[in-house]
């Protein structure tokens, strides 16, 4: 199984962080991979 790994990040801490994570998850899922996304904003703090 491929597994993946990925960091979001945005300097203002705005909607595009999340957007990029679940588009990321998304399309991992479809391809039936194991997918984990960590987000940072403007403070810098994981999911």
């Amino acid at each position: 199984m491929t597994k993946i790994i990925a960091v979001t990040a945005c300097p203002s801490g705005v909607a595009h962080t999340y957007m990029a994570a679940e588009a990321l998850e998304s399309a991992a899922k479809a391809k039936g991979w194991e997918v984990k996304v960590e987000t940072q904003g403007v403070n810098w703090s994981g999911k």
